[in-house]
């Protein structure tokens, strides 16, 4: 066998021309994934004249602008179009002339508008319903006045179609598109309590509406987009669009954590993909999307449409790290973290600061330990127990050790005349219960509506009508029962916990019975949940429909669990164990890892809506039903869980109401929290 011997000064040249090729494909590589782009558009300030309503959609990209930079879009490939530069020419030239010049084949695209959404006259034969769908630029009036202005400053969504076709076309199959429309084109009339975006006039004359009223639609209502080419090819970029409402829905604005007003998709969408992995799908990036709204905007339900089975932004999302990092220090005990409440964080929460590339934090001791005391969107204040100079803390790395889900507080507005004797007594009512703030930033508000009195929630929705005969005192302490309520359910439909060990899940089974000669009913056979669900993958049920849980541990550690029912209404109860037995034990829902269990028959019932299931996994038994008997006013004991303590404090008991709205703290990683949510129809 030959061998060749290289000389050392040879092997030395080529070791550095290899290290310098494998600096050059890094950096190509890197390169490449920061090939991410953005086009933003938001309208909020729309001119007086042009009868829209002055909306919050500039704070839109606040959080998206943020979200989207720390998942690898540099900040210089971010083009933002907003209010008076947004007009129609404005956006088309910014789009034609800013932005495409940027893109190359295999670029990420992430595309965004906010703001007022219109329906105007098909001009393309093309629509089943008559329609078209449209943008609002800034330069487009709501009303249609014949010869005036008949709708040509919108942009229609033939003509997106149009700019997006082109947009794939160039970025080619190895690029991505993501749309997202945070407006609506149409849906009933709204009261003014919450912002929408959009309206129910359609951009056409009088005529037109009229004449189209009187035809049927033939088939389904066409998808907004065209996503796939007529020949079958693929040249082009994959794309996925998500929206903010159904088609014949308002699109409402939302508070977050700050009571700040915002899209209610934007909202949901930052926290979410804050929270993706580069293997995160668009469908399940939507359905975590979906879950999220429920809480903030239950009277709608956001639409997704494309080629939703594929990885976000093409799988190029930059790695979530499991840990912190500090952004500056303002003395050597107070730290500004690079996190906020996007990330999960509120006030109160626990943390620990160590030594950067510190990854098992269970063998070594904390720098120091530090509570959230104020948070923002992306940033958080922290006061440190002990303090670390200045210079080192900004290594640290930061992890949480006891988790905060936020205060219990809401808003609440009497629109009420000031000589109404209902207003005096509700602030009465109101100085008992401190956790609800008068006309700061209101989510819920009552209302004089004619005969009744209205109790309104986040999006118009009715919480509840009462008779204006009703003595003020009895009316007033009704009112604080169902903001209870409400604060309560929107409170546990936005909890979210994970555990690195604790991982149950179920699916629902939806089944035919038969009653028996004896009147007991039984399964008669299962039916596909396929027929169940719409285009979105919403699972849809009528009253009396039945079904089953399929549970199963996923996780590394046995798991005892919980399922708890969150009715449109506002009204909770534990179906699993079922609320009214006396037989069932909580020690009895327990599954190993890998176990599946099966649960009895389920029936659904009213109210119609959009309602949520909650499962609640621990490593301890769980029961929440004496709570729920007792409302939460049930005598605290020892034995009782972290989570049945702050379960018992969303009832708004004395103990939560003194400490301000203040709740317990759990342990990070002893919760695993899995929702579901569907629609009754």
């Amino acid at each position: 066998m030959k061998t060749s011997c290289i000389p050392a000064r040879w092997q030395r040249a080529l070791l550095s021309v290899l290290f310098l090729f494998v600096l050059v494909g890094l950096s190509a590589l890197h390169a490449q994934d920061n090939r991410k782009f953005a086009f933003l558009v938001a309208i909020g300030d729309y001119p007086q004249e042009g009868g829209w309503q002055k909306i919050n959609a500039t704070n839109d990209l606040t959080v998206i602008r943020a979200a989207l930079e720390k998942r690898g879009f540099p900040p210089q490939n971010i083009i933002t179009v907003t209010d008076e530069a947004a007009t129609q020419q404005g956006i088309l030239d910014a789009w034609e002339k800013r932005f495409l010049p940027l893109i190359k084949a295999g670029d990420v695209v992430y595309f965004q508008f906010s703001g007022h959404g219109q329906q105007v006259a098909d001009d393309g034969n093309d629509e089943p319903d008559g329609y078209d769908e449209a943008i609002v630029p800034y330069d487009s009036p709501q009303r249609f006045e014949p010869g005036v202005y008949e709708g040509e400053n919108l942009i229609r969504d033939d003509q997106l179609n149009d700019l997006f076709y082109k947009l794939r076309s160039r970025l080619g199959q190895a690029g991505n598109l993501m749309v997202v429309l945070d407006a609506c084109h149409s849906g009933t009339g709204t009261r003014g309590m919450t912002p929408a975006r959009g309206t129910d006039r359609p951009m056409a004359s009088d005529d037109y509406i009229k004449e189209n009223l009187r035809k049927k639609p033939e088939g389904p209502a066409n998808r907004q987009f065209k996503y796939e080419e007529e020949d079958g090819a693929t040249r082009l970029a994959p794309m996925a669009a998500f929206f903010g409402s159904a088609h014949n829905q308002l699109n409402f604005e939302a508070r977050d954590e700050q009571g700040q007003l915002l899209g209610s998709l934007s909202y949901a969408l930052s926290k979410k993909l804050d929270s993706a992995t580069p293997a995160t799908s668009y469908r399940g990036l939507f359905e975590q999307v979906r879950i999220e709204m429920s809480a903030i905007a239950p009277r709608q339900q956001p639409q997704a449409e494309g080629m939703l089975d594929q990885e976000i932004m093409g799988g190029r999302l930059l790695e979530k790290p499991a840990y912190f990092v500090v952004e500056s220090a303002n003395s050597d005990t107070q730290v500004v973290l690079e996190a906020g409440s996007v990330q999960g964080l509120n006030s109160g929460a626990i943390v620990a600061l160590y030594r950067a590339e510190t990854r098992d934090t269970g063998q070594v001791a904390p720098w120091s330990r530090g509570e959230v005391k104020k948070v923002l969107p992306f940033k958080s204040i922290v006061e440190l127990q002990q303090p670390i100079p200045m210079d080192s803390v900004k290594s640290a790395w930061v992890y949480v050790e006891q988790h905060n889900f936020g205060d219990l507080k809401l808003g609440f507005s009497i629109r009420l005349s000031e000589t109404d004797k209902v207003r005096e007594a509700l602030k009465k009512e109101l100085e008992k219960n401190p956790v609800f703030s008068l006309d700061e930033a209101p989510e819920v508000f009552l209302i004089d509506s004619g005969g009744n009195y209205e109790l309104i929630g986040q999006g118009d929705i009715q919480i509840e009508k009462f008779d204006k005969n009703m003595r003020p005192d009895i009316l007033a302490s009704r009112v604080i029962d169902h903001l209870k309520g409400y604060c309560r359910t929107k409170y546990i439909r936005q909890m979210e916990a994970s555990s690195p060990y604790l991982n149950v899940d179920f699916e629902l089974v939806p089944v035919k019975t038969e009653t028996m000669f004896n009147g007991t009913v039984k399964e008669a056979g299962v039916i596909p949940v396929e027929q169940k669900t719409d285009a979105q993958g919403m699972l849809h049920f009528q009253e009396n429909d039945a079904f089953r849980f399929r549970i199963t541990n996923n996780g590394k550690k046995p798991a005892y669990f919980t399922i708890v029912d969150l009715q449109p209404d506002n009204v909770s109860r534990s179906l699993i164990p079922a609320q009214e037995s006396t037989v069932e034990k909580a020690a009895d829902f327990r599954l190993a890892p890998g176990e599946t269990m099966d649960s009895d028959l389920f029936r659904i019932g009213p109210p119609a809506g959009t309602e949520m299931f909650k499962l609640i996994a621990t490593t301890e038994p769980i029961d929440l039903r004496p709570i729920m008997n007792s409302r939460g006013q049930g005598t605290k004991n020892a034995s009782q869980s972290p989570f049945e303590k702050l379960f018992q404090q969303t009832y708004l008991n004395e103990d939560v109401q003194t400490r301000g709205g203040k709740t317990v703290n759990l342990a990070t990683g002893t919760l695993n929290i899995y929702s579901y949510t569907f629609i009754i129809d």
